[in-house]
């Protein structure tokens, strides 16, 4: 037999050689192992390449691609095992947050259509009970109180101011020419010896014991007294009595002032103006126009604080109305007390009577 061609598989060797005519496998079979040899003679001369890892693997030959690049690249295939996780994780994240969203939005929307649930059957119900509802249900008695309550109802609410206690309020009583002066000042002095100084004593005592009856705080003060230093109180009168001088006709009256210099604040004179009501009520003397400087210019105006209102009274005059300022002093220290009162207390429709308090006189 003729000797068959041979194809030598040599990627080192020369570019293969046609076989000779003198062969008798046919032509097409011996140009396809030409180019099976020549495409295996190209691919070992590339160098290699990376393959890439589709997302999605449906062919087995490239499921063993995959595996193959898996394990010739674990660094990227951790980073993308990583990035999925975290991008899962995240997903899972979102999820919770807008579950969680709904929620809160149908618990919302679920109070708000109960609430308005509530208020449309209660305007059914009062719309039902009113049309059902007879006209005569509530009888005239009823009707009336219902319409006097209305209009009470109506009527303008003054608050009523709660009083300051009477304990809380201080009130000062200053004795005319009492005090430990040097050299002594009795005042006044009658040629028979009665002085000024022994009648403003025992009234101001009174008019202390009468006010603290009352459950005012009072303080007796001397002429002089080193606590009417800025003295502090809801309202003091210095108490004292006229001269005994003769002047050749009778001469009778109290006399009653506030401090000049203070003609602004309104509150000395409505103590003013109360005591000298009811001191001429109880004693039935009359008020005397003529106030002199020594009683304008008084020194305890100049030393209390200026915000406690105060007045400086005269009882009388020591010779004309001697009777009383010796006889009526029970009297006199009540028109003071009930005009202290009237000043401190002005919406009391009638002042208390202090009878039962008082010392009859012989």
């Amino acid at each position: 037999m003729p000797d068959e061609p041979h194809f030598t598989d040599d990627s080192h060797s020369q570019d293969p050689q046609p076989p000779s005519e003198e062969s008798d496998i046919s032509a097409s079979v011996a140009f396809m192992e030409i180019m099976r040899l020549a495409a295996a003679k190209a691919e070992s001369q590339r160098p290699p390449r990376d393959i890439p890892v589709p997302a999605s693997i449906k062919d087995p030959r490239s499921a063993r691609i995959t595996q193959v690049a898996t394990i010739q690249n674990p660094v990227d295939v951790k980073q993308s095992y990583d990035s999925a996780m975290e991008a899962q994780r995240i997903q899972r994240v979102k999820k919770r947050q807008t579950r969680r969203r709904r929620q809160t939005v149908g618990v919302m929307g679920g109070i708000f259509r109960s609430v308005i649930v509530i208020v449309i059957a209660a305007a059914l119900m009062a719309t039902i009970f009113t049309w059902s509802t007879p006209s005569q249900f509530i009888n005239d008695q009823v009707k009336s109180k219902l319409s006097i309550a209305q209009a009470t109802g109506q009527a303008t609410t003054v608050p009523t101011v709660i009083p300051t206690p009477n304990w809380l309020r201080k009130i000062g009583i200053v004795s005319g020419h009492r005090g430990p002066q040097v050299p002594p000042d009795p005042g006044a002095v009658c040629p028979d010896g009665l002085t000024e100084a022994s009648i403003t004593f025992a009234v101001s005592q009174k008019v202390v014991r009468n006010l603290r009856d009352r459950g005012y705080s009072v303080d007796l003060l001397d002429e002089f007294d080193p606590r009417l230093d800025g003295y502090q109180a809801a309202a003091l009168v210095s108490i004292h009595a006229n001269t005994c001088k003769n002047f050749g006709e009778v001469v009778t009256g109290y006399l009653i002032a506030r401090a000049a210099a203070r003609s602004g604040l309104g509150q000395d004179d409505g103590l003013v103006e109360c005591v000298s009501r009811y001191y001429a009520q109880a004693t039935g003397l009359t008020r005397r126009p003529g106030v002199t400087l020594d009683m304008s210019d008084y020194h305890t105006f100049r030393e209390i604080h200026p915000l406690t209102p105060a007045a400086i009274l005269e009882l009388g005059f020591m010779l004309a109305d001697r009777h009383i300022l010796t006889d009526k002093q029970d009297e006199m220290a009540k028109g003071i007390t009930d005009g202290i009162l009237c000043f401190l207390e002005p919406n009391q429709q009638s002042l208390p009577t202090l009878e039962a308090s008082m010392t009859p006189t012989g």
